[in-house]
């Protein structure tokens, strides 16, 4: 076991203080990053900040910075079109370039548990841009089944591309979780990760 774990907190994205928030602007602007968006354009400053104001009033949509043990912002994960008739949810994730190395796996399986355990969602689903097949691996190692692909989708830098639609239900995901954790252990226990969060 890592005997020194790296510290990693969710921070809802609207307690930030606004250096914070602006070194996520930067975040989103990573050509890395913009390139498997539906909008892929320089996000400016003016947009940045309405879109974190529209937040504090989208009972549909909770989004969480992911911060360092520097107190620096590595990334943003978010659950989003919640529909809470049907206990479904969409959700998606980015972080720096910097902040790879096993972090996105840690992400993945603390936020799915999360979503399932503390926000009553039982239908989990994504989507994910065609050629960005590192991430639509890692959603099927982490229990995610392929529900479908629409093709010619959504037109990127003039061409037109498809999309792959993914899907997780609760129940998939208690049957399997703990093989997960026991697979991903040596990478999941260098990290120390929470979530800071209170339910309404």
């Amino acid at each position: 076991m890592d005997m020194n774990p790296k510290a990693i907190t969710l921070v809802p994205l609207i307690s930030l203080d606004i250096k914070s928030k602006m070194k996520l602007r930067e975040i989103r602007n990573e050509e890395g990053i913009r390139k498997w968006m539906y909008t892929d354009h320089i996000i400016s400053v003016n947009e940045h900040l309405k879109w974190m104001n529209r937040l504090k009033q989208d009972h549909e949509e909770i989004v969480f910075a992911v911060v360092g043990d520097k107190h620096s912002p590595l990334g943003v994960v978010s659950i989003n079109s919640i529909d809470r008739l049907h206990k479904k949810a969409n959700w998606t994730f980015y972080l720096t370039e910097t902040a790879r190395g096993g972090l996105g796996a840690t992400l993945e399986y603390s936020f799915i548990s999360f979503i399932f355990e503390s926000l009553g969602i039982e239908k989990l689903n994504c989507e994910v841009i065609e050629g960005n097949d590192i991430v639509v691996n890692l959603h099927k190692k982490f229990l995610f089944q392929e529900e479908g692909f629409r093709r010619s989708n959504i037109i990127k830098n003039g061409v037109r591309v498809g999309v792959h639609f993914l899907g997780l239900t609760k129940n998939d995901w208690l049957a399997g979780k703990n093989e997960i954790q026991k697979r991903y252990k040596e990478i999941f226990e260098k990290y120390s990760l929470s979530i800071r969060w209170t339910s309404n």
